[in-house]
């Protein structure tokens, strides 16, 4: 397939009916669908900025809202990225930790260093566990400035409560690559400990992930 520089959405259109979507570049494939909502002119202002920042685009999924607001023309659809980022997240082929299957603390940490080790935001994911410590649900539960006052035990429990869950571990990034844990991190442990000493379902492990690297606490001996 030859590629252009000059983004003419009619080459693209007959490449891709020829030779299907996968041969398309980053640049080439950004700049389509950014066509679905802005004009050429403003795609191609849009596929230039990213192009020039970042190597892929894998690194979209890092983004923080600020920095995909400076990519788009001034008061235009701020929106459009944000649903672009759920609906890949929906319709994503990425698996999730097999349900049904018991995991290490090593192995979780291994996993999710893979999916957020590289993330410029901070995200809280809960994995919910029967009693024979099988996994019942891995769940999204936080994204963005973690500390022990935003994330709330609720939000946490409430899908415990939902699946049923007796044990559960919660895994979040350190967006520095720093896995070591912060005082923030230790309070909002404790308070899973204690919340889940009351309600019965057991907190097993606390995880920070960083990029290919991991801490886990009850390996470190911070949860007994």
């Amino acid at each position: 397939m030859t590629l252009i520089n000059s983004f003419d959405l009619n080459f693209l259109a007959d490449q891709i009916e020829h030779y299907g979507t996968q041969e398309l570049t980053d640049r080439e494939l950004l700049f389509c669908v950014c066509c679905s909502a802005f004009s050429k002119r403003d795609a191609t202002t849009i596929t230039g900025k990213f192009f020039s920042q970042y190597e892929d685009l894998e690194q979209m999924q890092y983004l923080t809202d600020q920095e995909i607001r400076d990519l788009l023309p001034e008061n235009q659809k701020n929106w459009f990225f944000e649903v672009l980022s759920e609906f890949a997240q929906r319709f994503e082929k990425r698996p999730s930790l097999a349900l049904g299957t018991v995991y290490s603390s090593k192995k979780i940490g291994e996993y999710m260093s893979q999916m957020y080790g590289c993330a410029k935001q901070e995200h809280l994911v809960g994995i919910y566990l029967d009693t024979k410590n099988q996994v019942l649900l891995q769940k999204s539960i936080f994204k963005g400035t973690l500390n022990s006052a935003t994330v709330h035990p609720r939000e946490i429990f409430k899908e415990a409560v939902k699946c049923s869950a007796a044990r559960f571990m919660v895994v979040h990034n350190h967006p520095s690559g720093n896995v070591t844990p912060s005082k923030n991190d230790l309070a909002l442990t404790d308070r899973l400990l204690e919340c889940g000493e009351m309600l019965g379902i057991t907190l097993l492990d606390h995880i920070i992930v960083g990029d290919n690297s991991y801490l886990s606490m009850r390996e470190e001996e911070l949860i007994a």
